[in-house]
């Protein structure tokens, strides 16, 4: 069954009085204003009023989980330059192919298309004119830790471990090394602290649960294919058996938009069962992601974005590449 949005101040009351704690993610940092897992980035988010901050991580050569959305690297650095001949086979040139002294080596840039070297988002920040390095997980972990003994807010760190079946193949244990690191920095002990891993591997997040011991948050995202690297069915869980089961080793689960709401060709939103369904399961939902640039088709507005996930599908939160406007929406409307 699929329910059209009513949004009206006795619903905006209603869903007020539920205290649903909203959730705002820094889709890889503030990067609708500044370029994607760049530092500068974090702290913009920090600053915005985030309250978590987003890393994909991926390995170098020599096991050092580094903040990169992609395991590949030409697409939001110069490697092609520094490095010409270090690509494989398909052309592409591979994070795990590279030491950290090299990688730090490479300038980092605003995503470009790897074909037309065009930015992936043109009204973003310029592609020339600057530079940054890709860094690593550590030094992020310490750099928000920084603002937050500087600031006094207590923004929390959520971590997105990138492919594990592809970092198996290439003889890289990634969920071993990045739990030992968070490990090491307090994390992982107990379910509400300032830390989640999330992956779209489910195999990563049981042996979290199972064979590491991770007490902390875990959430399951779910792909817009229909099947994982390691077989992961998104499309089973995201009926109630499927999150049923998901609730067995994750907290949250992590769908794409359009598995929450959808717009009819006259802008109309209709919200489906699954933010029910996975409360029913026991599930926080946390969605991904609002682009004020890119707009889920046939939504008119950022507004009409915001009423559908957060009062129309009472989700708890999720990703957004503009914190500023996800938290200016929700103070405006009382939910924060």
């Amino acid at each position: 069954m699929r329910l059209s949005i009513i949004l009206t101040s006795a619903g905006l009351l209603l869903h007020s009085a539920n205290a649903v704690e909203h959730v705002v993610i820094a889709h890889r940092g503030a990067s609708g204003y500044l370029p994607e897992h760049s530092l500068v980035a974090k702290a913009m988010a920090h600053a915005q009023g985030a309250d978590f901050l987003e890393q994909d991580v991926v390995l170098t050569k020599d096991g050092v989980p580094i903040v990169l959305h992609d395991i590949h690297l030409e697409t939001t650095t110069d490697v092609a330059a520094k490095f010409p001949s270090r690509h494989r086979a398909d052309g592409r040139f591979y994070a795990i192919d590279f030491t950290l002294i090299e990688i730090k080596q490479l300038t980092a840039t605003q995503r470009v298309d790897p074909k037309t070297r065009l930015p992936a988002y043109r009204q973003r920040f310029p592609i020339n004119g600057y530079s940054y390095r890709i860094h690593s997980l550590e030094e992020e972990i310490r750099f928000i830790q920084g603002l937050n003994s500087s600031t006094g807010r207590a923004v929390g760190i959520y971590t997105e471990i990138k492919q594990p079946t592809f970092h198996q193949v290439e003889g890289q244990d990634i969920t071993r090394i990045v739990c030992e690191l968070l490990s090491r920095y307090g994390y992982g002990t107990r379910k509400g602290e300032a830390c989640w891993i999330q992956c779209f591997e489910q195999t990563a997040l049981r042996r979290l649960r199972t064979e590491f011991g991770w007490r902390g948050n875990l959430m399951m995202i779910l792909g817009g294919k229909k099947k994982g690297a390691d077989g992961t069915d998104y499309d089973f869980l995201s009926m109630p058996a499927g999150m049923r089961e998901v609730a067995a080793f994750a907290d949250a689960i992590g769908p794409g938009i359009d598995r929450v709401v959808t717009w009819d060709q006259q802008g109309k939103p209709y919200v489906s069962d699954f933010t029910r369904d996975a409360h029913a399961a026991g599930l926080q939902v946390h969605w991904g992601v609002v682009r004020v640039d890119d707009l889920p088709e046939n939504c008119p507005s950022l507004d009409s974005l915001h009423e559908a996930l957060f009062i129309g599908a009472r989700s708890e939160g999720g990703f957004t590449d503009f914190p500023d406007l996800t938290v200016n929406w929700l103070k405006a409307h009382c939910l924060r």
